[in-house]
């Protein structure tokens, strides 16, 4: 403790693809600043380049994003009562795989990652995109394509 340089670079996933590891079939849910701030394809500024969503590098089965007090409670709740974390896939505030568009209801479709990886302005498209869609009272679910797996964003909504 209170060593500095022993924390692993990229800690979410090196901590989750151990945990997964050890623990191959317990839902893992990652949140906080860096599951948030890389819940979707993103410029990582260590590696100069593009990488994926936290959520496919990390092996983790669900991202609780922002301040995650309320949906965490709920994700815990629904794993209480016996729901799959598969199946949780209507909680405000996370991101989620899945492999079926249709599942996908009123949602934006972001550039591909691959498109976005080839092309600064497909990323920029997404960037912009993602940020048209952080008002909790106007915001559309998002999602993305990555090698023919989806990954939707549910926005967080107001709280009431």
């Amino acid at each position: 403790g209170g060593v500095m340089g022993k924390r692993p670079d990229y800690a979410t996933i090196v901590y989750c693809n151990l945990l997964r590891q050890t623990y191959k079939h317990t839902p893992i849910i990652i949140g906080g600043i860096e599951a948030s701030l890389r819940r979707l394809a993103h410029y990582d500024y260590w590696s100069n380049k593009m990488k994926r969503s936290i959520l496919l590098d990390s092996g983790a089965d669900l991202i609780s994003y922002g301040m995650g007090e309320h949906s965490i409670v709920e994700i815990a709740d629904a794993l209480n009562s016996g729901l799959a974390v598969s199946d949780i896939t209507f909680i405000d505030g996370t991101v989620y795989k899945t492999r079926k568009r249709e599942d996908i209801y009123d949602a934006i479709e972001l550039p591909h990652y691959e498109e976005v990886l080839a092309d600064k302005a497909a990323y920029a498209r997404s960037f912009y995109t993602q940020y048209c869609n952080t008002d909790p009272f106007v915001a559309k679910r998002l999602f993305e394509t990555y090698d023919g797996k989806l990954l939707s964003c549910r926005i967080r909504r107001r709280s009431r």
